[in-house]
């Protein structure tokens, strides 16, 4: 939470893929999946705003096309993760860096979870 409210967390995570990035070739990358979930929303019923979550899943695909190119970052799916519910899945899934959801404590409920697939099998996410 310090480093969100200090405009700190695209930094943050920027450098958390940049550990990784540049280790993997195309081909390995081809197999990752990348998923944001801001620590201070784990376990805390709290989600980013939609706007917060493209910020930064947008941040992560700009590094991955610098050190992969502009096709596997295309290819990369980026996931949001964060207090993802029924109520909230539609706003993280209109924003054009978010390519589906990490669910996390939702998943324990059945009607919630069945509600969030719902959705993303309606908009073929």
């Amino acid at each position: 939470m310090e480093q969100r409210e200090a405009g700190q967390t695209t930094e943050v995570v920027l450098k958390q893929l940049g550990a990784i990035a540049s280790k993997l070739t195309k081909a390995d990358w081809s197999k990752v999946v990348v998923a944001y979930e801001p620590v201070w929303a784990i376990g805390s019923g709290q989600a980013a705003t939609p706007q917060q979550a493209q910020d930064v899943c947008a941040a992560l695909r700009g590094v991955i096309a610098k050190v992969l190119g502009d096709e596997a970052a295309a290819r990369t799916r980026i996931l949001y993760g964060g207090s993802v519910k029924a109520a909230n899945i539609a706003s993280f899934m209109r924003e054009p860096d978010v390519d589906g959801a990490l669910v996390g404590g939702a998943s324990l409920v059945v009607d919630e979870f069945a509600a969030i697939i719902r959705f993303e099998k309606h908009v073929g996410v």
